[in-house]
């Protein structure tokens, strides 16, 4: 584990929209992927050096994960692994909170999605998978930024701020989340 020192952030200017690291086979096109990332995140005008990774994993990858740092022995379809905030914090208050690495990058975090239960959710909400995965990257981003969705108003919130995030072609696909 790296530490992370607190130093001024670069200059900020026009935002150009946080670096996406992918890790693994990307089961979909990630061009709508990388815009829901970066459509959930603009909002917070994160330093333009933000960066993250995203990893396609399978599910035995992802209950391992979620056994492992959850202690739920099952799959699930989003995972979001980033520095550690003050309880509450969420949004631009979490990244006020945000330290550098000692190189002087801000790393947001890991995002890990499983690509097959991503798969079983599009098919049963009756859309796309690149619509799913988009999604779900969205929502992990907005985790690795404080947004929690464990009571039904922080869940209200999350699926708001990631169903505005998809572009207007994957919002007209909008579906109840269950």
């Amino acid at each position: 584990m790296t530490s992370r020192v607190k130093v001024a952030p670069p200059r900020r200017g026009p935002y150009p929209g946080t670096r996406i690291a992918i890790v693994g086979a990307a089961p979909c096109p990630l061009a709508s992927v990388r815009a829901a990332v970066r459509a959930a995140l603009r909002p917070l005008r994160l330093p333009a050096d933000a960066r993250l990774a995203l990893s396609f994993i399978d599910d035995a990858q992802m209950r391992a994960l979620n056994r492992r740092h959850r202690r739920i022995d099952r799959t699930t379809d989003v995972l979001s692994f980033g520095q550690k905030l003050p309880p509450g914090a969420k949004g631009r208050a979490a990244v006020a909170h945000l330290g550098r690495e000692v190189d002087g990058t801000l790393d947001l975090g890991d995002i890990a999605i499983s690509a097959e239960q991503a798969g079983r959710q599009a098919r049963r909400r009756g859309h796309s998978l690149e619509r799913e995965v988009a999604f779900l990257a969205a929502h992990g981003a907005l985790h690795l930024v404080g947004y929690e969705d464990d009571t039904p108003a922080g869940y209200r919130e999350m699926v708001r701020l990631g169903e505005d995030a998809l572009g207007p072609k994957q919002r007209r696909l909008r579906s109840v989340r269950t």
